[in-house]
Order: structure tokens, then sequence, then C-alpha cells
């Protein structure tokens, strides 16, 4: 990504941000590339790997608590991804901004979650029989 957004217009990557985080938030953003790609001089390819990394980033991002990623941090990791500095602060502001809780809400919302087992239910059943004693844990977990 880093590569493709060097030469980028910071208008148009503010416009493609603005796409980044509407998707983040579950919105159709389909149109709004569409415009972007009609009417900036971005090609397809630059595009994808501007949208593809920019959503990447910020969905890391937002699995971290605010606690957890410190701001400086942050921007010293995009710095180390030769990320340029215009454009860092546009990613700091959307991370550290006013916005941060609906964005982490959606990404929960978003995210693909494990089984997991809500109820439990223990059985013992004891068997006897003339020659063996056997007993048998049954255990029935309901999801």
């Amino acid at each position: 990504m880093a590569r493709h957004v060097k030469d980028l217009d910071k208008d148009v990557f503010r416009q493609i941000l603005k796409a980044v985080v509407g998707a983040l938030e579950g919105k159709d953003c389909s149109e709004s590339v569409k415009a972007i790609q009609e009417t900036m001089s971005v090609s397809e390819e630059q595009l994808s790997f501007i949208i593809s990394g920019s959503y990447t980033l910020l969905r890391v991002a937002f699995r971290a608590s605010a606690s957890a990623l410190k701001l400086e941090v942050f921007k010293e990791d995009l710095k180390e991804l030769r990320i340029p500095d215009d454009f860092i602060e546009d990613f700091a502001n959307i991370v550290y901004g006013n916005r941060r809780s609906v964005l982490e809400d959606a990404a929960v919302k978003q995210s693909i979650r494990l089984p997991t087992m809500e109820d439990m239910r223990w059985r013992v059943d004891v068997a006897i029989s003339t020659r063996y004693s056997c007993t048998v844990l049954i255990c029935d977990a309901f999801m």
C-alpha cells in the first residue's frame, strides 16, 4: 500500500479513507469507490491496493483498545510501514477520533466468531452388571 500512496493527492486519499470508514461501519461503498475511480486520476489497481491496505490497517488498529495502542506508537508503526506523514495524521484521526466507539462496535459486529458454549448439563449413568461395575460420564453441551 505504501508504494501506491506516496504519489497520491491528499484529497483523493481522504475520499478513499471516507469510503473505507463507511465499509468499516457496514455500509455499501461501491458507488463512492466508482466515483473516486471515475473522477480522480487513480488506476483500478492502485485504488484496490490502497483500499485493501487501509481497511486492513484500520481493522487491526481497532482490535486493540485505545489504552493498549498508544497514539505515538501507532504513528511510529505507520512510519515503519513507510506511510507518508500527511496520511499518518488522517489514520490517527480515524483511530483516535470521536467516532472510535462507533467503529469499534461495527468491527465487533462484523468479526467472525467461533462457537461458544452457553449451557452445559452433566449426568452420571451407572450400569451394574454381574461381572463388572461401570460408570459412564455423559456431557450434554448446548450451543
